[in-house]
């Protein structure tokens, strides 16, 4: 913020090197870059909030008319009080060059959390995982042993979030180029593809409900339906949608 305010000042954008002193120009400058900062900053938590859900750049197409339409506006009308309207540039142009640095700080943020997300990644390395050594046979019984769910399959994903990420899995969804992990200890957050995710786990525990849901079946505690809508309602609370592709599947299950 300092750094741009320091820029704008010195070379003075929209002929106010040559018309307006250094001071001025501090002061103008300073006004209108602390004021897109804070208001960009609050829309910015606002769409990550409410959208969080979906990737990053379509969080990013919602942000847009957010934040610059109303800070076009405000921008134009400050300029006003100082200069003549006449000698402005066109409302059209402000929007466009708001929106245009908007992107452009959006695009900066998703490089340089894409670099240090992929280099983050390439330091985890997959441990081995050695299968714990199968007990001897129950005694015989008139009746079969309960077989209880396999988790095996899941050990390796499990290894992944690390020593107190738990030894259950609840859920995963999808958020931006991460992964929430529900399991038995909290929410464990991993830079991982969803679809790499997904095939670490044992299909016989639970499925893809959604491009962006993993659920386990033994954790689905209810059924919500809103016309064709559909969502699972989970153990911790959280009702996941259902996409239309996924629910011939869950029906064939006798889930939905």
């Amino acid at each position: 913020m300092i750094g741009a305010t320091i820029i704008c000042t010195l070379i003075g954008p929209f002929d106010t090197y040559r018309q307006d002193t250094f001071v001025f120009r501090l002061y103008f400058w300073g006004a209108i870059v602390l004021t897109s900062t804070t208001y960009g900053c609050l829309v910015s938590v606002w769409t990550n909030l409410a959208f969080r859900h979906l990737p990053y750049w379509q969080r990013t197409l919602l942000n847009l008319p957010v934040f610059a339409l109303p800070f076009s506006f405000v921008s134009w009308e400050f300029s006003s009080l100082f200069y003549p309207r006449d000698v402005m540039p066109h409302p059209m142009v402000v929007l466009f060059l708001v929106a245009a640095v908007d992107l452009f700080v959006h695009a900066c943020i998703w490089i340089s959390g894409s670099t240090v997300k992929t280099r983050e990644n390439h330091l985890q390395r997959p441990e081995t995982v050695v299968a714990p050594e199968t007990s001897a046979a129950p005694e015989e019984s008139g009746e079969p042993a309960a077989e209880p769910e396999n988790i095996s399959g899941e050990c390796t994903f499990l290894r992944r979030l690390g020593p107190n990420g738990g030894s259950y899995l609840i859920r995963l969804a999808m958020n931006d180029h991460y992964i929430e992990a529900h399991t038995d200890t909290g929410i464990h957050m991993l830079y991982m593809r969803f679809g790499d995710a997904v095939a670490e786990l044992n299909p016989a525990n639970g499925a893809k409900v959604h491009r962006s849901h993993w659920v386990r079946f033994s954790e689905i505690i209810d059924v919500e339906r809103d016309g064709q809508k559909v969502s699972l309602v989970m153990s911790d609370g959280v009702s996941v949608p259902v996409s239309r592709s996924h629910k011939t599947f869950l029906q064939e299950k006798g889930i939905i």
